[in-house]
């Protein structure tokens, strides 16, 4: 499951995940947004961050485009 779908099945921990992502990665709620809408992708370092922390693989979150 990609990040946008992901954080966008969690109903009722949405917005609250979402300042825990700007906050580990030392981010704003802002850009966690600009990730979840696809404008922007997160650092490599970030990715990595976001992925232990929902506990879930890089690959899985952020698929490379080919």
């Amino acid at each position: 499951m990609v990040f946008r779908d992901y954080i966008k099945s969690l109903p009722n921990q949405q917005f609250d995940t979402i300042k825990k992502l700007a906050e580990l990665t030392s981010s704003s709620v802002v850009s966690v947004y600009r990730w979840m809408n696809g404008n922007t992708t997160p650092h490599q370092l970030k990715q990595k961050v976001i992925a232990e922390y929902l506990g879930m693989s890089v690959e899985e979150l952020f698929p490379t485009k080919q």
